[in-house]
């Protein structure tokens, strides 16, 4: 209790905080290019689109239905879909590792920096997000043993995260490797339950191939060629600095040590969360070398981020005070920083 109720109050401080500055600012920030073109989709319903699968669209067509065209009413459905975010991680966490460490969990999603500014901008890694989260929950509850909750919950995850990005492409790649690692795992998979789930995910991408189809494969030529050069060059190197600096670096650390103590030798959801995260953050750094390098793919390993937060706790409980301490600050002022530039593009002045 002596751990557990201060580690509540301070998550429930900062979610509150948090919440409410992403509120300000996503009723300050101008639209951004790529929102334009998500609110013009939505103004024409569809089941999927010339870039993306329907669900972003759909999101803010909600949103100004109810609010009007404006930028907070088109941003509003994103910013209520990331507060379940940190609520998601803190519950995973605490049922596999205790609830002071579910609250402490929670509370890294936030200070995570590109976890803690999702919402701010209607773009589709809100929801990725929410349903990387569905689908690593379903995981562990499956390992343990397949129930109906569980392959819902796996359906559900599966096709959230089919109508939001191409990208979530790499998630359920992954998600299906760290599950096959594992004899539990594999045991799952041939369960008639879980079967009936992932046909269910993968149906959900019908919508997508029919677009592709009907449109000479357009979508998917734009994301899997026309963007990738697919030749080698050495700017892929800069990941792992970008990385360590977007996330902070002592946090950066502490989720690398998290992965490689979880590995070999932790127990079966550690090493589920600690697979996730390696392939993840790995099939991307090396992905890096071949693929585009002309617009932003910084956020790209966001999943692999979440899927090895709930080890965090573990990990800091064995570091010297000072140094919790330090991480902690750190990731505080990075999320701050980042909300920081976010309010000052949200200034005419300083946006000039």
């Amino acid at each position: 209790m002596q751990v557990t109720m201060p580690a509540r109050r301070w998550f429930l401080v900062l979610f509150c905080t948090l919440f409410a500055a992403k509120l300000l600012l996503a009723a300050r920030l101008p639209l951004f290019v790529d929102e334009a073109f998500y609110w013009q989709e939505g103004m024409h319903p569809g089941w999927a689109y010339s870039d993306l699968p329907a669900l972003t669209a759909w999101l803010i067509r909600l949103g100004v239905e109810v609010g009007g065209h404006n930028v907070f009413a088109l941003r509003l459905p994103f910013v209520l879909l990331s507060a379940c975010v940190p609520w998601l991680v803190a519950r995973i966490a605490a049922r596999e590792f205790g609830e002071a460490a579910g609250w402490q969990a929670g509370s890294f999603a936030m200070l995570l920096p590109l976890a803690g500014t999702l919402g701010l901008l209607a773009v589709p890694d809100v929801a990725m997000a929410l349903a990387t989260l569905l689908c690593m929950d379903a995981g562990t509850r499956l390992l343990r043993g397949v129930t109906a909750g569980a392959a819902v919950e796996l359906a559900l995850g599966l096709g959230i995260g089919a109508l939001t990005h191409y990208r979530f492409i790499a998630v359920l790649a992954v998600g299906a490797v760290a599950l096959l690692l594992l004899s539990e795992g594999r045991r799952a998979l041939r369960d008639p339950r879980v079967l009936v789930a992932v046909s269910f995910g993968l149906a959900a991408w019908g919508p997508l191939l029919a677009w592709n189809v009907d449109n000479a494969d357009a979508g998917l030529r734009f994301q899997l060629v026309d963007r990738h050069p697919w030749s080698f060059h050495l700017a892929g190197a800069w990941f792992l600095l970008e990385q360590a600096v977007l996330v902070t670096p002592l946090l950066f650390a502490a989720l690398a040590v998290a992965a490689w103590r979880n590995l070999g030798r932790g127990a079966l959801v550690g090493r589920y969360f600690a697979w996730l995260g390696v392939l993840m953050g790995g099939g991307f750094f090396v992905l890096g070398f071949f693929a585009d390098t002309e617009r932003g793919s910084f956020h790209w390993p966001l999943p692999g981020y979440l899927a090895l937060v709930p080890l965090l706790p573990g990990v800091l409980r064995g570091w010297p005070r000072w140094l919790r301490g330090a991480t902690t600050a750190l990731a505080a002022l990075g999320l701050v920083g980042l909300l920081g530039y976010f309010a000052a593009v949200s200034v005419p002045e300083l946006r000039a």
